[in-house]
């Protein structure tokens, strides 16, 4: 699953940047730190040197794993891999809820519903795939309720930290360039990081809903642990159950030291009058990744837009330092992770969401700047098209038939379809993009005139399916106790005006088919 994929990439972060603070490419040991007098232009010289090599010091990762191999052994008597070794208290599971990929409701007479695994595989485990399901459980686990006689606090811990960010991850040619890219060695100010402190390096904790500080480090970050675990096994050594309860947390409110999510606004406090924090912005698997677009680029401290995430900013650090070496990525992709649950409390796994968006690498620079904004209000324009144009057409449609009760009202129909049918046209002409280019006019104009065309198909195959319904004519309240008479021709020719108003140009030309006396008129 993406979710496992994105859970095991964190603790592969972990391991490559404690090395990489604390080794040079040669594999000799030297420590990045303020201590010593480090700089970010030291952080700068040793990821370059780490990556004209193309490789991690392999001796150097070996001795640190070799140092903490006890910490990793998914059976150990004392410190077993990521769980907690004599586990008294929490609730025992079978081995099915360690699995990401079953879906079930609570219907217990007909469970699963719906699993990427069957037959014995669902009911045991062998160790690495019991490995990767306990990395991801941590990350993504369901809601647990505490256990009253377990040490610590009652406080509820939340789903695993992942489960709750806009996971977005850099892609790279390899799994070396996914990691380097995805390093984030420096913080979003420029200045280092605090001494690596992943979880193997730390004493376990047994208690239950402990509330942690912020991390100051990122291999801590992404070894939280979120969870208490214990994996229990058979006679034949397969995992066959497990036992559970809330381990460490931390606030989600400004905690603008996770470089790997999108964020988004709260609006103002009514009672201070003050900008409430950034929370991470969760992806909606109901709508195309290229619409978190503004999130994603938009730069932190612009009126009214949100914070860029800390991985964006990773990268443009990186070319700002040295655009010849970052020559060899000319464009970047932006993986997008996420993770629905399947009721409101979060008690059961739902939608997985894994999708990606491809752009210029020249986009994160000065230089795209400007292109940003433009492609910024393109989608705007995109959203007044669904919010305005086809949201009339859809509320005067059902003045002139009378609405019918259905699980998805004709505006919502409609909306998706549109942005359906534009999908891969967006995405084609975002990859389009090279912000050196000077023909500008002419590529907005080349979306403008596809979104406007789509919109216009969308309402049209809608009409031409009507039949006898065509004809009718109803007198209807419209808002604000004005009437009008409706009629589908009526109610088409609004909403061309308004497509029009969207994507008018100087020249009050665009689309195809128009004639001469239309666009002197503005309509379409």
């Amino acid at each position: 699953m993406a979710t496992q994929d994105a859970a095991v990439l964190r603790v592969l972060l972990a391991v490559v940047l404690t090395v990489f603070y604390r080794y040079d490419g040669d594999g000799n040991e030297e420590e990045l730190s303020e201590a010593n007098d480090s700089t970010a232009e030291d952080v700068f010289e040793r990821w370059e040197d780490y990556w004209v090599r193309g490789k991690f010091p392999e001796q150097a990762v070996r001795e640190y794993l070799g140092a903490y191999s006890e910490r990793f052994w998914l059976f150990h008597p004392r410190t077993p891999f990521w769980q907690v070794s004599d586990l008294q208290y929490g609730t025992d599971y079978d081995v099915k809820c360690l699995l990401g990929n079953a879906k079930e409701s609570m219907n217990k007479a007909t469970r699963p519903h719906f699993s990427m695994t069957s037959g014995e595989g669902i009911t045991r485990l062998g160790y690495g795939e019991a490995a990767r399901w306990l990395i991801h459980l941590n990350a993504y686990a369901i809601n647990v309720k505490s256990d009253k006689n377990a040490p610590g606090t009652n406080a509820p811990v939340g789903t695993g930290r992942l489960g709750r960010l806009g996971l977005v991850l850099v892609n790279g040619q390899n799994l070396f360039q996914i990691l380097m890219l995805n390093l984030c060695a420096l913080r979003n100010d420029g200045s280092l990081w605090e001494k690596p402190k992943p979880i193997w390096e730390q004493e376990q904790r047994e208690d239950q809903g402990h509330e942690t500080g912020m991390p100051d480090n990122l291999p801590e970050r992404y070894t939280i642990q979120s969870r208490r675990i214990r994996l229990m096994r058979d006679a034949d050594g397969y995992i066959t159950k497990f036992r559970a309860m809330g381990g460490d947390f931390f606030p989600m409110e400004k905690d603008y030291g996770e470089p790997m999510t999108l964020w988004k606004e709260q609006g103002i406090d009514k009672k201070t009058g003050e900008e409430e924090p950034l929370l991470p912005q969760k992806h909606n698997p109901a709508v195309h990744v290229w619409r978190e677009f503004p999130a994603l680029l938009c730069k932190e401290g612009d009126k009214g837009k949100r914070s860029t995430p800390g991985v964006v900013q990773w990268i443009q650090l990186l070319r700002d330092y040295n655009r010849k070496m970052m020559k060899s990525i000319p464009s970047i992709t932006f993986r997008m992770v996420g993770m629905e649950y399947g009721d409101g409390m979060s008690y059961t796994y739902g939608d997985c969401m894994d999708d990606a968006l491809t752009m210029s690498a020249e986009l994160l620079d000065d230089l795209g700047r400007e292109w940003v904004k433009l492609i910024t209000e393109q989608i705007r324009k995109c959203h007044a098209v669904s919010a305005e144009a086809i949201a009339h057409f859809s509320k005067k449609m059902e003045l002139l038939y009378g609405s019918v009760p259905s699980k998805n009202s004709l505006k919502d129909i409609l909306v998706g379809r549109y942005f359906f049918s534009i999908d891969s046209a967006f995405r084609e002409w975002l990859m389009g993009i090279e912000p050196r280019q000077k023909e500008r006019e002419e590529k907005l104009s080349e979306w403008e005139s596809i979104s406007y065309r789509q919109a216009r198909k969308t309402v049209e195959d809608y009409v031409a399916d009507l039949g006898p319904n065509l004809y009718i004519h109803r007198e209807a309240e419209t808002g604000k106790g004005k009437k009008q008479l409706l009629s589908v021709p009526k109610i088409m020719n609004d909403f061309l005006g308004e497509l029009s108003r969207i994507y008018r140009k100087a020249d009050g030309d665009i689309g195809e088919g128009r004639t001469e006396n239309e666009q002197k008129r503005g309509n379409p």
